[in-house]
């Protein structure tokens, strides 16, 4: 998300000040020494109230923001909350929020499957990012919540091309126009990659940066379009997205894959050269399930669980503590704990069978919301990794919401977003659907 995005920045900024200046008056235990029942405060605090907006303006279905003060549509805040909101059995406002990005896409713009990463009521926001490749996911994450995915066949806008062929737009747009002759795809800025600030990321040149966590998500987003076109009776187009899938997979595996480090890393299109990083976007692949037991053993050993990169008293560093950028204070994703990347590595070591270690992450991530909300009434965006004190803007709710339910999935293995069948995810142990 984009840090100062202008009609957001004075609320965050006081927000994140005030929260601030309460819990520097408290002393920081580690977040893990902190109980938490965050379904109690998430109701105490009426934190779900305000994040499901009505249709207005450009934005014709109801849609999902990241706290009451915000009116904008994101993209991956939206799935992700969606994901959250599943266990609630809300589905509605996570089909509304793609049908309002979907009612843009091969409409206001000449390339075929543009779709902004952010609209308003009253304006597109961001251009030319393009919205982050969520959507795919978020469709069949909304309509396994519903039961129904007959709802993306429905036409959109002036073209009349269904929902579910607006999907295949939109991967068909980073297809054509963020593609390297490589095969691997490429983020425009650090800003459109939701990871702001991050330093493997180029921005000055931008439409250089082959991201592993992009690769992560066109992935996963060819693994939904497969389970979305068999549900609605394209098996043809089924077989060929979990084609695509495994090609990509295997594109990263030969490129990005680093057997002298034991990590993936980003590369530069123009000379192949990997930027040799360490963030968490490198660990991204392990929420996927992509790399091998024997790498995930190299990742999670070697850099996930060490004290010395990520590994860190509050929750996963989003930058390596031995890089020289990192700043665990105010370095947004250059240090600081993050909700979204614990969330997603938390399921990486599930799914690679590091249990106990997951267990460990859920505890420390739902103490520290816990702890802010008890002291400020709130939740922050990101965390001090080394202290547990609050580093950006407060009373922030978007995927922190993923926390409510985050010990029990590291206690049960159950991962809400799961690229499953709606077969499978009948007989899924929660949530219903």
């Amino acid at each position: 998300m984009l840090r100062l995005a202008m009609a957001r920045a004075p609320r965050r900024v006081f927000a994140g000040l005030a929260s601030l200046a309460a819990l520097i008056l408290l002393p920081l235990p580690s977040a893990a020494q902190q109980p938490a029942d965050l379904s109690a405060l998430f109701a105490e605090h009426h934190l779900k109230e305000d994040i499901v907006k009505p249709p207005r303006g450009l934005l014709h279905h109801e849609y999902l923001v990241p706290s009451g003060p915000y009116f904008q549509l994101f993209d991956w805040d939206t799935y992700f909350m969606g994901v959250a909101l599943s266990y609630d059995h809300r589905g509605r406002a996570l089909a509304g929020s793609v049908e309002d990005f979907l009612d843009f896409t091969d409409e206001h713009a000449n390339w075929l499957g543009y779709t902004p990463r952010e609209i308003a009521p009253d304006s597109l926001w961001a251009l030319p990012e393009m919205c982050k490749p969520f959507l795919a996911q978020a469709a069949l994450r909304a309509s396994l919540t519903l039961h129904d995915a007959s709802w993306l066949a429905q036409p959109s806008g002036a073209s009349h091309r269904s929902y579910l062929q607006k999907l295949a737009d939109t991967l068909t747009f980073w297809e054509r126009s963020r593609r390297a002759p490589d095969g691997l795809f490429v983020w425009f800025d650090g800003v459109e990659s939701g990871v702001d600030n991050n330093p493997a990321v180029s921005d000055d040149p931008t439409g250089i940066t082959e991201g592993v966590d992009l690769q992560t998500y066109v992935y996963r987003e060819y693994l939904a379009m497969a389970v979305l076109s068999g549900w609605l009776g394209h098996p043809a187009a089924a077989a060929e997205y979990r084609a695509r899938a495994a090609h990509l997979r295997s594109a990263m595996q030969r490129l990005l894959w680093s057997a002298a480090d034991g990590l993936y890393y980003n590369r530069d299109a123009r000379s192949g050269r990997w930027i040799r990083v360490k963030t968490w976007t490198d660990l991204a692949p392990l929420w996927a399930g992509i790399p091998t037991q024997e790498q995930a053993r190299r990742m999670i050993e070697d850099h996930l669980l060490n004290a010395r990169e990520f590994w860190a008293p509050d929750g996963v560093r989003s930058l390596a503590a031995d890089e020289p950028l990192y700043n665990p204070q105010s370095g947004y994703w250059r240090g600081p704990v993050w909700v979204i990347s614990d969330y997603l590595l938390m399921h990486g070591l599930l799914h690679y069978g590091y249990r106990a270690q997951a267990r460990e992450l859920a505890a420390k991530t739902t103490a520290l919301l816990a702890r802010d909300l008890r002291v400020t009434g709130g939740m922050n965006e990101n965390y001090n990794p080394e202290t547990g004190a609050p580093d950006a803007g407060g009373h922030f709710v978007s995927w922190d919401l993923l926390a409510e339910h985050m010990a029990a999935e590291a206690q049960s293995g159950f991962d809400p977003a799961a690229i499953r069948p709606p077969a499978a995810a009948r007989t899924a142990a929660a949530p219903r659907g």
